[in-house]
C-alpha cells in the first residue's frame, strides 16, 4: 500500500505548541519505519503551514484547512492513502474537503467527546469541540466553506464511536440527529458492539476514519488536553480500527489530539503508532 503522511503541526491556528507538536513526535518515534516494515511505501509530505499574520483565528484556520484539503486530494490522486497527523480535530474539515465527495463519504469518528457542539450550544467556545457538527452542516458554516467543504456530509453517513463525555446541549443535538452513536461503555466487550452501526459505512464508496487519541483510557494515553475517565483499552481500540479499516473503503485516516508535552514518557505517542499501524495493515489486507 502507498501511504502519504501529512503533518499538520497546529493546535487550532497556533503552530508547534501542545497538540501541534504531535506530528513531529510521531515521526520521531518511528512511524515511517513501522509502516515501511509492514510493507507500505511511505512518503511524508511537507508539513501543512500558513504564514504568520494578524488575521482572526478562524480566517487563519480556514487557510490552513484549505491547504490540508489540497494535500489530501493530491495524495488520493497519486493512489496513496492520506494519513493526517494533527493537531486538533478541526483538521477533519480539511481532510473531508480533500476527499471531494461528501455525499458519498462515510465518517467513523472515534473520540471520547462528541465534537458535536455548535456556536449556540457550546459551553467553552472551543472550536475543536465543533468540527463533526460542522461537517454535517450544523454550525461554523463560514469556516467549513472557506476550508473547501462546500457541501455537507449526510448525518446518516456518520457513526460516532467511543464517546463518553458530552455536554447536555450536545447530547440533545445528537439525539435529534441521524448520527449513529456507539458509546464507550457499549464497547467493553469489543468491536462486536458496533453491530449495524458500521453497516451503512461499508456501503459508501469512501470512508474517513478519525481517531482522537483521548478515546483511550488515560492510563494508556495520558498525553491529552481533555482527559475523560473510563476510556477504551488499547486492545479494544486496535480491534475497532482494524474492523473499520478492513471494510475496504478507507480513503483517509487521521490521528489527532496527542499532546507530547503532557506525556514525557511517550506512552501516548506509542499508543498512537500502534493504532495507525493496525489500521493501515488492515486496510492493506483489504486491498488484496
Amino acid at each position: 500500500m502507498n501511504v502519504a503522511i501529512i503533518p499538520v503541526p497546529y493546535s487550532l491556528d497556533t503552530p508547534d505548541q501542545g497538540m501541534g507538536k504531535a506530528p513531529a513526535a510521531l515521526l520521531e518515534a518511528g512511524l515511517v519505519q513501522r509502516l515501511e516494515a509492514s510493507g507500505c511505501a511511505v512518503c511524508v509530505t511537507e508539513a501543512v503551514r500558513i504564514p504568520e499574520s494578524s488575521e482572526p483565528p478562524e480566517t487563519r484556520m480556514a487557510q490552513l484547512l484549505a491547504r490540508l484539503g489540497t494535500e489530501v486530494s493530491r495524495a488520493r490522486r497519486s493512489g496513496a492513502l492520506p494519513i493526517v497527523l494533527g493537531g486538533d480535530c478541526t483538521t477533519s474539515l480539511g481532510t473531508i474537503a480533500g476527499l471531494l465527495d461528501p455525499a458519498d463519504t462515510a465518517i467513523a469518528w472515534i473520540d471520547a467527546h462528541g465534537d458535536f457542539n455548535t456556536p449556540e450550544t457550546t459551553i467553552s467556545g472551543f472550536l475543536g469541540g465543533m468540527p463533526l457538527a460542522s461537517a454535517v452542516g450544523r454550525g461554523l458554516e463560514q469556516l467549513r466553506v472557506s476550508a473547501g467543504l462546500t457541501a455537507t456530509v449526510p448525518e446518516g453517513n456518520v457513526t460516532l464511536i467511543g464517546v463518553r463525555d458530552l455536554d447536555p446541549a450536545e447530547e440533545a443535538l445528537l439525539a435529534e440527529s441521524d448520527v449513529a452513536v456507539v458509546r464507550g461503555v457499549e464497547l467493553a466487550g469489543g468491536p462486536k458492539a458496533l453491530g449495524r452501526a458500521l453497516g451503512a459505512l461499508g456501503e459508501l464508496s469512501q470512508l474517513y476514519l478519525h481517531v482522537d487519541i483521548d478515546v483511550l483510557d488515560t492510563a494508556e494515553a495520558p498525553g491529552v488536553d481533555y482527559p475523560a475517565a473510563d476510556g477504551l483499552s488499547l486492545d479494544v481500540l486496535r480491534s475497532l480500527v482494524e474492523r473499520i479499516a478492513g471494510m475496504g473503503n478507507l480513503a483517509a485516516l487521521a490521528l489527532t489530539a496527542v499532546n507530547p508535552e503532557r506525556d514525557p514518557e511517550g506512552r501516548t505517542v506509542r499508543a498512537a503508532l500502534d493504532v495507525i499501524e493496525a489500521a493501515v495493515a488492515e486496510a492493506a489486507n483489504a486491498q488484496l
